[in-house]
């Protein structure tokens, strides 16, 4: 049943993806179809969740302390300037729990999930704890330039070198994915349904690409380098996946 299920949420997704990378990578997005923005964050963060319903079984509690967390986190960095800095949202940019939107959430969902499918090709040793927290930070690299000078869905109080981005924010992030990077180390497993693994790998992609594209045509060029070398990654870890399997188990 959730394979039959997922399979239907990942082609609406991906139809509703390519659409939007369209009209959103170029800017064709009229104001009455903004609420399209929404649809996606909480499709792409449905679909990261059943990916974690099945790699952490036994600490399925994850799936609403990520949602739920993520969004006190992001209120306390809005009302206190930590860990991320000191920022805004717009009043349009969705409904808000404690001055937060709650695609806040969803977004942060899609980001673990996808951030952990995509360690899942490097076959080392406590790959999630190191490398999704540094992935996380390497998709708000995409995400932030365009959001907060694109878009401006958030805006920030004070700058960075980093298309003005405090550079705050990303050790915010990295310690934000890191403590839910360790309470999935506590209790993950293997997959058991490829697809999931596979499509939410997927999913790191298209967030690079969407967000590289916008930045793109927005002469953000950097963000769209940075997006690029997601793809080359996956690419030259195309056997990733097969090896880190073979070493799990292995260590069984």
């Amino acid at each position: 049943m959730m394979d039959r299920f997922q399979k239907k949420l990942w082609l609406f997704f991906t139809v509703w993806f390519f659409i939007g990378l369209i009209l959103v990578g170029f800017s064709l997005l009229p104001p009455w179809l903004e609420w399209a923005n929404a649809v996606f964050l909480f499709a792409s963060g449905l679909y990261a969740a059943l990916y974690l319903w099945d790699v952490v079984p036994k600490g399925r509690f994850i799936i609403p302390v990520i949602f739920f967390g993520s969004i006190i986190i992001e209120s306390i960095g809005v009302h206190t300037g930590w860990p991320f800095g000191t920022y805004a949202y717009e009043a349009d940019f969705g409904v808000q729990l404690f001055g937060v939107p709650i695609t806040i959430g969803a977004a942060w969902l899609s980001v673990m999930g996808a951030s952990l499918a995509f360690s899942r090709r490097f076959p080392i040793r406590f790959n999630t704890v190191i490398l999704v927290p540094l992935f996380a930070v390497w998709l708000d690299m995409a995400i932030d330039p365009v959001a907060a000078n694109v878009k401006s869905y958030w805006l920030w109080q004070d700058g960075g070198f980093y298309y003005d981005i405090p550079t705050q924010n990303f050790f915010g992030w990295y310690g934000t994915a890191l403590f839910f990077s360790l309470l999935i180390a506590r209790f993950e497993q293997q997959s058991t349904i490829t697809a999931l693994e596979r499509n939410n790998q997927y999913l790191f992609l298209m967030l690079h690409a969407l967000f590289g594209l916008t930045a793109g045509v927005a002469g953000l060029y950097g963000v769209t380098l940075i997006s690029l070398l997601a793809g080359i990654t996956y690419w030259l870890t195309k056997g990733g996946v097969r090896f880190a399997k073979s070493k799990q188990k292995q260590m069984g």
